[in-house]
């Protein structure tokens, strides 16, 4: 009966043995599982972190380059403000000068229109002064060819009387013969002298005029 017990102890003792083992192998092998569960849990952790990492740094390119996109909008916006700016500057500077050129043109235009008035009235001056002239040469060569040496002598008195220059015209008048020119001009003298001399030639004739008439009275008396 004891060896009998003996043995059935000794019986579930290995089986004992035998069932620990497996469980210790089986430990063995869960452990070395949980260890490579660990592992792999690790490196997809590192991977996570790895992965956020990455992310947070695409995040900030990309907010980067979100920033200079509107930094290069900004800079063009402004640049076209500037070539804006720059024409209508341009613009204003131009119609500044097409404005100074209208404005010179017309002065221009204004001072030539004068100057023709000038030049108009000069001429019309100059060809009325000439026609006075001439119709007083005339009338000396009237006078002179009824009477040319009392014509003479009286043209010498007054000469002598008067110191004021004479028309060149005149004393050719008083020879006998006339030229006259297109645009006649006092010899020696200013354009603003012309009207004084013109004034003593007038009374010059006036003055043979009135000696003109006794003598035409006696001849008609005489006859």
């Amino acid at each position: 009966m004891a060896r009998a017990q003996i043995i059935e102890l000794k019986a579930e003792l290995e089986c004992e043995r035998q069932k620990s083992k497996k469980v210790e192998s089986l430990n063995k092998r869960l452990a070395k599982e949980l260890f490579k569960e660990k592992k792999g849990r690790e490196s997809l952790e590192r991977v996570c972190k790895e992965l956020s990492a990455d992310k947070a740094k695409a995040d900030k390119m990309k907010k980067e380059i979100e920033e200079e996109r509107k930094m290069l909008r900004t800079a063009e916006v402004i640049r076209e403000e500037r070539v804006h700016m720059k024409l209508a500057e341009a613009k204003l500077l131009l119609e500044e000068k097409m404005l100074e050129l209208t404005d010179a043109k017309n002065i221009q235009r204004e001072s030539s229109i004068s100057m023709e008035e000038e030049d108009h009235g000069r001429r019309n001056n100059t060809t009325s002064n000439a026609v006075d002239c001439a119709s007083l040469g005339q009338n000396l060569r009237f006078v002179m060819a009824e009477k040319p040496s009392f014509g003479v002598h009286s043209m010498a008195m007054k000469s002598r009387a008067t110191p004021e220059p004479e028309n060149p015209h005149i004393k050719r008048g008083i020879k006998g013969f006339v030229e006259f020119p297109k645009v006649v001009r006092a010899i020696g003298c200013r354009r603003k002298d012309f009207g004084s001399k013109l004034e003593c030639q007038k009374a010059q004739l006036k003055i043979l005029l009135k000696q003109k008439r006794p003598v035409q009275l006696d001849c008609l008396t005489a006859s």
